[in-house]
């Protein structure tokens, strides 16, 4: 199916109509409190942006599995090599962590 038919899909499952949304005037009520209900949902628990951020957190065990299992799969595919001097016109690749829960 293209994107366009689950889009119109997934709208007809919630409330029985079927949307053109290049046709659209009115967003239906009931559908926009659905889709604000799973903005608020999903900020109730709004994922960290740092290391320090996680261990605040009331779940900091599960992050500090995940955060080690990623280091340990890096150690073992010798992502990070040797520390070495770089000539000065050679700018070197940065990283940062990101994380994310995944949803069920």
């Amino acid at each position: 199916e293209s994107e366009e038919n689950l889009e119109i899909s997934i709208n007809y499952i919630h409330n029985g109509k079927i949307w053109n949304r290049n046709e659209m005037d009115n967003v239906d009520e009931f559908f926009s409190y659905l889709v604000s209900n799973e903005i608020n949902e999903e900020n109730e628990d709004p994922e960290p942006r740092s290391v320090s951020e996680c261990q605040n957190r009331h779940d900091w065990e599960k992050w500090k599995n995940a955060i080690q299992a990623e280091l340990d799969s890096l150690n073992k595919r010798e992502v990070f090599g040797p520390i070495v001097i770089i000539p000065k016109y050679v700018k070197p690749v940065g990283y940062k962590w990101v994380f994310v829960q995944k949803k069920k």
